[in-house]
């Protein structure tokens, strides 16, 4: 048999051939995603990405997998027949030579981010990142070895294969800097002086007003984009947490804010009436782009009192709105061995982050039932389609919803004790006004939603001289059910949820 041919049927069953761990795990080639090294040892990664430390070093596995696993920086090795995607990889944004000078490829139509170097168009030649069959990781391909990869590919470029990455694409829409990016890539967390001169070098909130100026200018003005900034220090918190260059808050989100504005108001840059815009900022960034979540910044869950996880039947959560039903609803999922929730208002974002991931850690894959207990009014159903979805937004699946309390539960002796208004309105002919603190949106909302309860009881009307007559709808308070019915309808519910 030639050496050629021989070469050839050996390549064929390397995905078969098994791999060691340190701990003496066996497995094969073709269950590994990519191999990396970090910190002096060597890992293969897996499609669930799961790590198993290696016996050898990466060469090693390059030599004996050759034409199976590639090289594509010196600390990673990709199986080629996973890779399904090449994307471009950008520069660090260089400092602004002036403040009005718009960076190259930077289009008119960026609005207020003209005025500095913010294409990221153009890295070094044949740099990219591959995404991977069987993980989310991106890998980086150095032009060291560029040549290899473009071979194993059948391509005589890769600089060009994709224009953008999507993400990259985001981000840039967003107008997020990724400050110094390709630095802190290779930037070890372990190493203090070079961390100390990364951060003294590239902390946003340390620039002082005139670089911050050169950065974050207002189109068209001298002035700084507030919103633009904070949303970059943001973004940079989160990325020096997430490598490890800084600690999380052991705070609540308001430390944030200090941080913030302690280091920007000596230099007249935030002051105490940017508070809401920061607020709303850090909202817009983790519930409506969801590049990260508040958990991620390690802010305290003030909540954490009302809330827990079953230790029996984890996958039933027991839902209630008021704060004076906490007690009862933790005395009640702990009778069935169930998880509970009390949402005092509105589900915090934050709260159901941890409730959800140590719910996860509990069920696994589980799908769950929930069990809902609000006023009935408008805000009860917001508030209950806000915690399913807040759920299903972290990966938990919601297989049933069970509403505990009905009208029907509050007869016509019980009912006048048990109601709250919800509004009053005009009603002069088919002319609705509004009787303030109303406003016509609560009276659509109200008038929507008695509608849909249809129950009589819960909508009155005064007339008054002149044809007019004020309308009043009205909800019902939770906490003021008989405790036994929610009992009763509870666990008999619970118990009737198939067991997986």
């Amino acid at each position: 048999m030639s050496q050629d041919l021989e070469t050839r049927v050996e390549r064929l069953y390397l995905p078969e051939r098994p791999l060691f761990s340190r701990d003496n795990q066996v497995f094969r080639a073709k269950d590994t995603v990519y191999l990396c090294g970090e910190g002096g040892k060597t890992y293969a990664v897996g499609e669930n990405g799961k790590r198993l430390e290696l016996v050898q070093n990466l060469s090693f596995y390059e030599t004996e997998f050759q034409g199976y696993f590639l090289r594509v920086h010196r600390s990673f090795l990709v199986a080629v027949g996973r890779i399904d995607g090449v994307f471009e990889r950008y520069p660090e944004e260089a400092e602004p030579a002036a403040p009005t000078g718009r960076g190259p490829g930077v289009p008119a139509s960026v609005g207020g981010v003209g005025d500095i170097l913010f294409s990221r168009s153009g890295g070094a030649a044949d740099e990219c990142e591959l995404t991977l069959r069987g993980t989310e990781a991106r890998i980086p391909v150095t032009t060291t070895y560029a040549r290899a990869v473009k071979k194993a590919l059948g391509v005589s470029s890769l600089h060009h294969v994709v224009p953008e990455h999507p993400e990259d694409k985001k981000l840039r829409k967003l107008e997020i800097i990724d400050f110094a990016w390709r630095e802190l890539y290779t930037l070890d967390p372990k190493n203090e002086s070079a961390v100390k001169a990364f951060t003294a070098a590239w902390r946003v909130l340390i620039f002082g007003k005139e670089r911050t100026l050169r950065y974050f200018r207002r189109f068209g003005e001298n002035q700084i984009d507030k919103r633009r900034l904070v949303k970059n220090i943001i973004w940079q918190t989160w990325r020096w947490i997430k490598k490890g260059i800084r600690k999380p808050f052991d705070g609540n989100i308001r430390s944030f804010w200090y941080e913030v504005k302690n280091a920007l108001g000596g230099d007249d840059i935030l002051d105490s009436d940017d508070v809401g815009m920061f607020y709303d900022t850090l909202r817009e960034m983790i519930e409506d782009q969801r590049l990260f979540r508040y958990k991620d910044f390690g802010f305290m869950d003030m909540n954490s009192p009302f809330h827990g996880v079953g230790k029996q039947r984890p996958e039933i959560i027991l839902c209630v709105e008021k704060a004076g039903l906490a007690n009862m609803a933790q005395s009640l999922a702990s009778e069935a061995g169930a998880s509970h929730i009390c949402t005092r208002g509105e589900p915090a974002v934050l709260t159901i982050e941890y409730f959800t991931d140590n719910l996860k850690a509990a069920i696994g894959g589980k799908e769950v039932t929930v069990f809902v207990m609000t006023d009935l009014n408008p805000s009860g159903v917001s508030i209950r389609n806000s915690l399913i979805s807040g759920i299903e937004a972290q990966g938990v699946k919601v297989a049933r919803v069970v509403v505990l309390l009905e009208t029907k539960d509050f007869p016509d002796d019980v009912l006048p004790g048990s109601k709250a208004k919800v509004v009053r309105y005009e009603l002069k002919g088919s002319v609705i006004t509004p009787v303030p603190p109303a406003k016509m949106g609560q009276v659509t909302k109200a008038l929507k939603w008695f509608e849909s309860i249809e129950d009589p009881r819960l909508k009155t009307e005064a007339e008054y001289p002149g044809g007019k007559r004020i309308v009043t709808i009205w909800g019902i308070d939770s906490d003021t059910i008989d405790r036994e019915i929610v009992r009763k309808r509870f666990l008999e519910g619970a118990a009737s949820v198939p067991r997986f």
